[in-house]
């Protein structure tokens, strides 16, 4: 099976960045005031720093591993999408199983100009999501979808 045909927006490996570097800064900060609570922890003192550079090589490495990978296609006929950067995920879904089309921008999201849109089936395991896309090229996935799946005479269930 071939690629979906559109790449997500670059702005997107800045968002994963910011959105991994968070939880990183929190565990250095806890480890650092740990160490400087407990004087008898000293023979801890270098895992400030190999917590920096493990941090450092996830937040460069894996926002641009995510977007080489990353990509989504809508057609008259399906949307597909693939995600991932460990696990690697394709899903396909006909436009006669779409049941709802989602927008979603998280606060994070909004500061880089982007949007998530989820199509859900009536299936437990029919769901894409097509994230870091730009918020106009998401708006207009998402009408472009509703107006596609109405015209659907399919049923398809």
């Amino acid at each position: 099976m071939r690629e979906p045909a559109h790449r997500v927006s670059p702005r997107a490996r800045g968002w994963w960045a910011l959105r991994a570097a968070i939880p990183w800064l929190v565990v250095l900060l806890l480890v650092v005031g740990a160490l400087i609570l407990d004087p008898g922890a000293r023979a801890w003192s270098a895992l400030p720093v190999v917590l920096v550079l493990l941090a450092a090589a996830h937040v460069l490495v894996m926002p641009r591993w995510r977007f080489a990978f990353h990509r989504w296609e809508v057609t008259p006929v399906a949307i597909y999408a693939q995600t991932g950067w460990v696990t690697r995920t394709r899903v396909l879904i006909p436009m006669s199983r779409v049941q709802v089309i989602d927008t979603v921008a998280g606060p994070v999201e909004r500061i880089f100009g982007l949007a998530t849109v989820t199509v859900t089936t009536a299936s437990s395991a029919g769901k894409v999501h097509i994230p870091g896309l730009e918020r106009g090229v998401a708006d207009a996935i998402a009408a472009s979808l509703a107006i596609s799946t109405g015209s659907q005479d399919d049923d398809a269930t």
